[in-house]
């Protein structure tokens, strides 16, 4: 006997940490970058782990929503839900990106607009841009290279039968880090081979271990609440912690934090605050819309020529309440109609189910 499917609000709350963990990283970049006033924040760059937990949790949401299902039909049919659930968001904002780059081009940087590299960037193809970085037109798009990446695979793998689909990801996730893309060179082997990708097959592992029942007692999901919240703490200190011999390894406290909050005895039950469930329905819009957020609020600071007096943490507040609410604004607004639309396309009887809204 598998366990039923439905809505999971620990882990939709889970989504709208991580995208606040993201922008939170950005904004502080961005701050940095234009402020005078020098201020603590610890290492930004820690706070990537936000991109760590959304891999694991696709992983997971990956193996929930089609547990059960194989074949050529399933596999297509994930396949087309996949594409209509990233894809016409993220066109608009990396098209909404190449038209300001066009008529304001100091956004790019000492970055070069290329035709090229804005069709790459519209497929999913990673290439290294004019200044030698690895990420498409829009920058924060690189992790949907490799989110696309796995959707393929795991398409791939929905074509086996049952039993072997997720021996089959698991064999070539590993196999692909191992053998460093199969001894292949180049900029695409390098990119698909790094250890992150590995973060898909823990939680498509977790997945497996939640559809397969096997629960922690119950008291073990508070436990997650205090190490989720311990950890994300402990991101202004890594660098002392580092110091003390203490590894904080974002792969596995990610893993550790996902697995805490699902497997849990009626973990899933848990009825959360309504307002952490919105931003982990609106985390995508939040994680795609938020780079345009934060340049619109640094910017008005540096033309008002304000920088120089407010100090950068009313400028970083102010970066995430905009950032925030033109998620959420943008997601009532623009992504749930544009997901009404492309539903259209599939047939009645293949609509994606409610717990679709997840992913």
């Amino acid at each position: 006997m598998t366990a039923p499917i439905y809505r999971i609000e620990p882990l939709q709350a889970l989504r709208g940490l991580a995208a606040f963990l993201i922008l939170a990283k950005h904004a502080l970049y961005e701050i940095d970058t234009i402020s005078p006033i020098v201020f603590n924040y610890g290492n930004y760059d820690n706070y990537v782990i936000g991109i760590d937990i959304f891999f694991v949790l696709s992983g997971f949401i990956m193996v929930y929503t089609s547990w059960g299902k194989s074949g050529l039909e399933a596999s297509k049919t994930f396949m087309l839900r996949r594409i209509m659930r990233i894809v016409p968001i993220y066109w608009f904002y990396t098209i909404l990106f190449a038209l300001i780059a066009l008529y304001l081009p100091q956004v790019l940087g000492n970055a070069e607009f290329l035709v090229s590299d804005f069709f790459k960037s519209l497929f999913f193809i990673p290439y290294i841009n004019s200044v030698g970085d690895m990420q498409p037109l829009l920058a924060v798009g690189w992790t949907l290279n490799y989110e696309m990446f796995f959707y393929i695979v795991f398409a791939v793998c929905l074509v086996l039968p049952v039993r072997l689909s997720l021996i089959a990801l698991s064999v070539f996730l590993m196999a692909l880090v191992l053998t460093d893309f199969f001894g292949m060179e180049g900029n695409l082997a390098d990119f698909y081979s790094r250890p992150i990708v590995l973060e898909f097959l823990i939680g498509s592992l977790i997945g497996y271990l939640y559809m397969k029942q096997v629960r922690l007692p119950a008291w073990f999901f508070w436990v997650g609440c205090v190490f989720t919240l311990v950890s994300i703490i402990a991101l202004l200190y890594t660098d002392t912690l580092i110091e003390l011999g203490v590894d904080y390894n974002k792969a596995n406290i990610s893993m550790i934090i996902v697995a805490l909050l699902v497997l849990p005895k009626k973990a899933a039950t848990y009825k959360l605050p309504k307002w952490s469930v919105v931003l982990g329905d609106a985390s995508y819009s939040v994680y795609l819309s938020h780079p345009f957020s934060i340049g619109a609020v640094t910017q008005s600071f540096l033309l008002m020529g304000w920088v120089n007096v407010v100090h950068p943490w009313i400028i970083f507040a102010l970066s995430v309440f905009v950032s925030l609410v033109g998620g959420v604004i943008a997601y009532y607004a623009l992504e749930k109609p544009l997901l009404s639309v492309t539903k259209g396309l599939i047939k009645k009887e293949q609509k994606p189910a409610p717990q679709e809204r997840l992913a």
